[in-house]
Formats: C-alpha cells, structure tokens, sequence
C-alpha cells in the first residue's frame, strides 16, 4: 500500500497536506531567560508517513547532492563519514601549517541567527537546479515546501500558523535541502589564504598570512562577502556572538580587529568552536581544564548516588563511568598529542580518577594506577592516544574497523602493561595482579567491596595484615 501511495506522488509531483501537517515542540535552551523567544529550540513533530516519504526522497536527491560538483568538501554537518572532529581537525591543521611557515593564522567563528527557520523557499528551489536534480524531485520538493502549517497547544486550545519559510526541524529532507541550500557561502570567492569551514549553519573561517594588516584586509573582506550572501538568502549574522583569536607563535602579544556589520570584533584569548576551545598558542590548555572541571563534576554526582554496599554491578558501573571518557575525550583526535605534557594528563586524571574509584568501590586513598586495573579502565591519555591513532587510520585501505580497533585496543593494553610494570604506586595490587589483560578477561569479572579492599591493601582492618605479609602469591 506504501508503495503504491509513494508511487502515485512521485508520478504526479505531489506532498499530501496532511503529511504536511506539524505540531511544535519548544525546549528552553538552559542558561536562556524563558521570557524570550529565541531562547527556545523549536522541533517539528511531523507525520510517520511523510517522513517514510522523505526518505525515498532524500535517498534519491541525496546521490545527486554527493555527485562531483556538489556539496563542497568544506561542508561537516549532517552527511556520512563526517564529524566535527573533521571540521576541528581543519581548522587546527591550516593553523599548525601557518606556524610552521612562520605566518599567523586568525581563526574567526560566525553565528547565522535563527538560521533553519528562515531560510527562503526561493533559494532553496534555486539551489537545487545546480547540483541539476531531476526535474520531478524538484517538483515536489516545491510541494513539499509550500501549504506547510503549524500547530500547538495553548490556554485557548490548538493554534493553527501557516509556514512562509525555513526548513522543518525534525524532517528526514529537513537537513539535506539546508545543506544544498547554504553550499553557495562554501563556495563564495574568496581571498587566497582565506577557508571556510561549515558544519550545518556554523561557519568557521581561517585566515592565513605573514603580516597581521593582511590578516585584517583579508578578513574584512572575506567576512563582508559572506555577511552580503546571507543577506541575499534571508539570512543574518549574530554580530554579538562573533569570536576571534590569532594564532602565532609569536612572544609578544597582538591583537587584530575586524568589522561584522557595525560591530568590531577584537581578538580573545581563546574561541570555542564545536565544542573544543582553541587558544592563541594552539596548546589546548583552556580546553583541557573545562573539560577535567566538567567531568569532575559529573564524576562526583555519580559517586553520590552509587554507594559502595548495595549498589549496581561493577560491569553496569563502568557504563555509567562511560559519561566521564566521553566528556574528557572529546575531540580527543585533535588535542592528543598535548596529553605529553604531564601538567595537561594530570588534570585529566584528576576527574577520571575519581570514576575509577566509584568503579571499583576503592577508597579515595587508593592510587590511580591501582583503581584503573581493578576497574579495568584503560588510564584515559592511552585512551586518548589510541581515538588519535584510529582517526589517523580512518580511510586506510585493507583493514576492516573492526580489525584496527582490535589492533588499538591491543597496542593500549601494551603500552598500560609496560606503565603498570614501572609504576612506583600501586604495588601491593601488582603483586596480586601482575598480567593486565589476564585480568580483564578473567571469568569472574565482578568485584565485590570487600574484594576489592583486600586487592588493594586499603583498609583499616587490613593495613595491620598486610605489614606483616612477606609475600603474596600472584593469583592473577
């Protein structure tokens, strides 16, 4: 039945009205004062139908938007096998490049106001002709598009608004007619030094020259260029929410200026961008501290509601640990290599040692290198390493992903074991559990409060024992 009600609206060129039809779903964004309209995230709830609708649809412009002379290779949001770790790893990487060619490079971060729910119908027909998508795709992307309406609850009953602009947030076809739509400031002309980078409605752009009246001169322009083709497709810029930071590995500090409408822009310490913070030297400092203050918190909350008698077993704990890594090693592909400076690993251990503790139900006065063998975490700059290591081999030829993760993980346990085997802590529980990987995969996988008291010799019943034992046998 499906197929045959699909078949019909592609042969006429049609979008049901009633598949057209969306309810709207306000979420305050936190840190926003509720009285405000922008400070809610709208979200469409459409159709299951229509959106089954879509996907043939989106399947089918899909391949004609990824074709050569298509969607710009600058763009990260919403397509396969792309990340922001892409789009941050470029923009870093045209920044490391500037600096060893002994030139500057200002990283500049624009916001599109309001950006998906304003976008014109007109320009979004009109970028479809280019990619030159099958006329009857076009057709009903316009009857998509048009008669759309909108509905919520209120005091007074259901309201009822039509739609005149924007693509539907919550669609399946949503985020690729955007995409198709926003390619031309991806592709604008631009001056020699000057990348952009988008993901979604983000843009990022990098300004690479030797002196910093170049930087300004390119950057003005660059950004008046951008700001005229926004203007043209209905959109606009958050002047106020504009960042700027020059990288250099210059000694003395300096600043550089830029003109976003009727804003200047001077240059900061630091920016953030797609959730990393990048600083003037490039050494990810500023990033690494929010990051461990972050995870530091969370790790606490955990510890308060997870109690070391009558609590969860130890495998559904190290899930729960999992929110910890993924907060201290996100991006991690990108600020790894910092992680060789033992000020930086520190204060990542800081946050991931307290996970480790709650994992395996230790005392606070357990060392960290103990607490990651008894939970069987792997300490968190080897986990760092080892995300870098696997993106550097995303796209190699040969090997199946799950063949280099194993290989990864492998290597990890090594590079733990060799650090295990040096450590100057710990070694009441090495003695006890010498082979790292003999213990993680182990039969008996649970560890119990009194268990692990005893394997890592921290406890007041067991200190007095454990003075007088001579020699333990290696169990493990």
């Amino acid at each position: 039945m499906f197929a045959k009600v699909f078949t019909a609206c592609l042969r006429e060129g049609e979008f049901p009205e009633k598949w057209k039809l969306q309810k709207l779903i306000l979420f305050p964004k936190p840190g926003k004062p509720l009285g405000d309209p922008s400070s809610y995230r709208p979200i469409y709830l459409v159709s299951t139908i229509g959106k089954l609708f879509e996907k043939v649809l989106y399947n089918r412009l899909l391949a004609v938007a990824e074709k050569e002379g298509g969607l710009s290779d600058k763009q990260f949001g919403f397509r396969k096998g792309r990340s922001t770790i892409d789009a941050i790893n470029m923009v870093t990487g045209l920044a490391r490049a500037a600096i060893q060619d002994d030139k500057c490079c200002a990283v500049v971060t624009l916001d599109v106001k309001n950006a998906f729910n304003t976008a014109k119908w007109t320009k979004i027909v009109e970028a479809l002709t280019k990619p030159q998508a099958p006329k009857y795709i076009v057709r009903i992307v316009v009857a998509f598009l048009l008669g759309r309406r909108l509905y919520c609850n209120s005091d007074d009953g259901e309201k009822f608004f039509p739609m005149t602009c924007g693509v539907p947030q919550g669609s399946v076809l949503g985020p690729l007619l955007w995409l198709i739509m926003y390619n031309g400031v991806l592709t604008l002309r631009l001056p020699s030094g000057v990348t952009t980078i988008g993901f979604a409605d983000d843009i990022g752009v990098t300004i690479v020259a030797k002196h910093l009246d170049e930087i300004e001169i390119y950057a003005n322009e660059a950004i008046w260029e951008i700001n005229s083709w926004l203007k043209k497709s209905g959109l606009s810029l958050a002047e106020h929410k504009t960042e700027l930071v020059l990288i250099s590995k210059r000694r003395k500090d300096t600043t550089v200026k830029i003109k976003v409408g009727e804003k200047t822009i001077y240059s900061q310490e630091s920016l953030k961008y797609l959730g990393v913070i990048i600083d003037k030297r490039l050494d990810f400092k500023k990033h690494i501290e929010c990051a461990a203050t972050k995870a530091s918190s969370i790790a606490v909350t955990i510890s308060r509601i997870l109690p070391n008698i009558g609590r969860p077993r130890q495998s559904r704990l190290r899930l729960i640990s999992k929110v910890v890594s993924s907060v201290l090693l996100y991006a991690a592909p990108v600020w790894a290599p910092v992680l060789e400076n033992k000020s930086n690993c520190g204060k990542l251990g800081m946050a991931y040692r307290l996970s480790a503790l709650r994992v395996c139900s230790a005392y606070r006065t357990t060392s960290g290198e103990a607490a990651y063998v008894l939970a069987g975490t792997i300490p968190i700059d080897i986990l760092a390493d080892e995300g870098r290591r696997l993106y550097d081999k995303m796209y190699a030829i040969g090997e199946s992903i799950v063949l280099r993760r194993q290989l990864a993980r492998r290597e990890s346990i090594a590079n733990w074991q060799k650090r295990w085997n040096e450590a100057q802590t710990g070694r009441w529980t090495y003695r006890i559990i010498p082979h790292i990987r003999r213990w993680m995969e182990r039969n008996h996988r649970e560890l119990s409060y009194e268990l692990t008291q005893f394997l890592s010799g921290h406890s007041l019943s067991l200190s007095i024992w454990t003075r007088r034992v001579t020699m333990v046998p290696k169990v493990w």
